[in-house]
């Protein structure tokens, strides 16, 4: 077995990894530098680097101070070159068991239906299939958008039940980015039963 093991992001180091965001996310998908960088250095955030013995493989974003003990993976990406090989399924399962006393993990996926290319409808999907083999379930009966981006909610249970997450997604959803966007921004994540 590999020698996983997962450490946190120095503030120092996130102007290289910003990079990597900007390369592996697209435009929309993640907050400018000023604001992750305020986040982390406020602890609403953590960013989280997924090693292999001593070497950086995969970095991840997640929001998991809020007291509702949710926990949204903001951004989750393995280094190009190690890519297909069952990195982001180990990193998600160290997720799971360093957050295993938190009541769910959380991602936003882009929704198929809202791509301008068949390259990057076929890429959501995939996406959205990854988490599904990793234990992820769309959460469905709600609209979601951020930044105007419609968006899916998936969630993998780690404490709460299924029921129990799909009654309280949208208030948690509020609560968690009420935190990170404060009042004069709240307004752009929308949270609606469908």
């Amino acid at each position: 077995m590999s020698n996983y093991s997962i450490r946190r992001m120095e503030l120092d180091e996130l102007k290289a990894f910003y990079q990597l965001i900007v390369r592996d996310f697209s435009q929309g998908e993640y907050a400018p530098y000023s604001i992750i960088y305020q986040h982390l250095q406020g602890g609403l955030q953590k960013a989280l680097i997924f090693c292999e013995g001593e070497k950086d493989i995969a970095y991840s974003v997640c929001t998991d101070s809020h007291e509702n003990n949710y926990v949204l993976i903001s951004l989750l990406a393995v280094f190009k070159e190690y890519r297909g090989q069952g990195i982001g399924s180990a990193f998600l399962k160290r997720l799971r068991l360093m957050y295993r006393d938190k009541q769910v993990l959380l991602v936003e996926v882009e929704r198929p239906d809202q791509a301008k290319t068949p390259a990057d409808a076929d890429s959501r999907r995939r996406r959205i299939e990854f988490y599904e083999r990793v234990g992820f379930y769309l959460i469905e009966g709600v609209d979601y958008s951020i930044w105007d981006i419609p968006m899916y909610l998936m969630a993998l249970p780690l404490v709460a039940s299924k029921e129990t997450i799909n009654r309280e997604i949208k208030r948690s959803m509020y609560e968690l980015y009420l935190s990170l966007m404060g009042e004069t921004l709240i307004h752009k994540m929308q949270i609606t039963e469908s």
